[in-house]
């Protein structure tokens, strides 16, 4: 087996269980990789996400962000969002990437990445959106935890980022409504 597929199975091995107790453990749902989020936690005005390491704050407009960190990765990805540039958007994730975003099916590959972008990106978003916790994971890995707001509606937001050829990339998305 190919040493990346290896890291990165091992990886995700620790992270999905973690990730579905974040996303979808309080009402016991298992439909957050499908696309669909499961029932929330009763309704308590507290956010479901844990208190980082670092300190919320919310994303610029994308002058000056780079791919050179994880969070700057994210930055580039949430800019191609709001511009509503597809191409941006798909370019943010390896050329493996997968996205599992609520209410489409899951996106593999640059290709479907691109097509998921197309049919959901319509001109400029006015969404926002907060990085509330970025990690390393060794040199090469890293997660970052965010929320946007979008419509009205509240997400939440979990990246899995590679180090590539010097710079982050996406590898992993998963998107759900934070109910």
């Amino acid at each position: 087996m190919h040493t990346i597929v290896q890291r990165r199975s091992r990886l995700l091995a620790v992270l999905v269980p973690a990730l579905l107790a974040a996303g979808c453990g309080a009402g016991g749902g298992t439909q957050a990789m499908k696309g669909a989020a499961g029932p929330g936690a009763p309704a308590t005005g507290r956010s479901a996400w844990p208190t980082g390491d670092t300190m919320p704050s919310p994303v610029g407009t994308g002058a000056g962000e780079s791919e050179n960190s994880p969070r700057g990765a994210v930055q580039v990805y949430f800019a191609a969002l709001r511009s509503g540039n597809a191409e941006q958007a798909a370019a943010a994730f390896t050329p493996d990437g997968l996205a599992a975003v609520q209410g489409s099916p899951t996106a593999e590959g640059t290709q479907a990445l691109r097509k998921l972008y197309q049919e959901t990106l319509a001109g400029e978003q006015a969404g926002k959106y907060q990085i509330h916790e970025t990690r390393k994971l060794g040199d090469d890995r890293a997660f970052v935890l965010a929320t946007s707001e979008q419509d009205g509606q509240s997400y939440r937001e979990f990246f899995l980022l590679d180090k590539s050829g010097g710079g982050w990339k996406i590898t992993r998305y998963m998107s759900n409504q934070e109910v």
